[in-house]
């Protein structure tokens, strides 16, 4: 078992027991075409994951400052329901956002 375990986890395509995997795994880590061909994929899922973070980062912004702005207008004195009209909010979004942030 631990063979087995060892040659599903190889490094160097040579060592691989499935010629399939094998030629695939050589043509991408030995052949210049395969290298480029890969080193472009790996270019594209970085600028992919970049990309998908920052819309994360700007959704996670533009949900905090509607929070802090639903707070100030709660202080102000401003009823749910305008809130809610203010911030383009559902009346029960804003209820359970005032819900759960009320203190223990």
């Amino acid at each position: 078992m631990k063979a087995l375990f060892l040659r599903v986890h190889c490094t160097n395509p040579d060592d691989m027991f499935y010629d399939e995997l094998r030629e695939a795994v050589s043509y991408f880590k030995k052949e210049p075409k395969g290298v480029n061909a890969m080193c472009e994929i790996m270019r594209e899922f970085e600028r992919k994951s970049k990309n998908e973070g920052r819309r994360e980062g700007r959704a996670e912004g533009r949900a905090q400052e509607r929070e802090a702005i639903m707070r100030n207008l709660r202080e102000e004195g401003m009823s749910y329901e305008k809130i809610a009209r203010i911030t383009n909010q559902s009346l029960s979004q804003v209820k359970s956002f005032f819900k759960m942030k009320q203190p223990a």
